[in-house]
């Protein structure tokens, strides 16, 4: 994919925060790169995204502990390549549910496998299903430890944490924007997965980043893993 840091699409612009140049999937993932993944969406066409954010429950309401979580959006109804490429870097009418993508990625650090979250844990066995193919949960897994490793400059910013993780940039429309950083760590002693938001924020590494950091060193230096 190219980057040069705006894509026109049927005489819109869609512009990116920087200039990649050419990328690869995985390097366009790292760099949150919106030309290419703009491309992709375009690529891909509407039905097959609407396909995935469907299967995937991000649409859904879902349910923690009996507690009721809000739906997601997605456009679904035709809105053509424009608006399509927009969407498929997050914006458009795109409304995730924080939950809902902790679920998500419960799954990828899982192989695949989703065993819903509870709020509390009990002695029954929790409700485990299939939610994804373990390729695609190993591929993105792999994908977010290098965002961490090639752009995120895990050593010093998470140290001694083996994470996969990736930013997010949700603008509102008003010059604001939250500030997302979400992922899991790669740590059968300390497999804990995370989502971090911050309420106009800012940008996902410097406001989010810091923050999903002191929580996860705390985790893992206090939190005494299941014999």
């Amino acid at each position: 994919f190219y980057c040069d840091q705006e894509y026109d699409i049927a005489g819109v612009t869609i512009t990116c925060t920087g200039t990649h140049y050419e990328q690869t999937f995985e390097q366009a993932l790292s760099n949150s790169c919106n030309c290419a993944f703009a491309q992709i969406a375009v690529m891909l066409g509407q039905d097959t995204m609407v396909d995935y954010v469907t299967r995937y429950g991000f649409l859904d309401k879902q349910e923690l502990s009996g507690i009721s979580t809000v739906a997601g959006s997605y456009p679904t109804e035709f809105v053509g390549d424009p608006e399509l490429a927009w969407s498929g870097i997050g914006q458009s009418t795109d409304l995730v549910c924080p939950y809902t993508m902790l679920r998500f990625l419960c799954a990828v650090a899982n192989g695949g496998e989703l065993v819903e979250p509870s709020l509390i844990l009990s002695e029954d066995a929790p409700k485990s299903t299939p939610y994804m193919e373990p390729a695609t949960a190993d591929r993105l897994k792999q994908m977010m430890n290098f965002n961490v490793v090639d752009h995120y400059n895990g050593e010093e910013n998470f140290p001694g944490l083996r994470l996969c993780a990736k930013t997010g940039t949700a603008e509102l429309g008003d010059g604001n924007s939250h500030a997302w950083f979400v992922g899991f760590l790669a740590d059968d002693k300390h497999p804990y997965a995370f989502v971090t938001l911050i309420e106009r924020g800012g940008y996902g590494l410097s406001t989010a980043g810091p923050i999903a950091n002191e929580v996860l060193q705390w985790a893992v230096e206090n939190i005494q893993p299941e014999k």
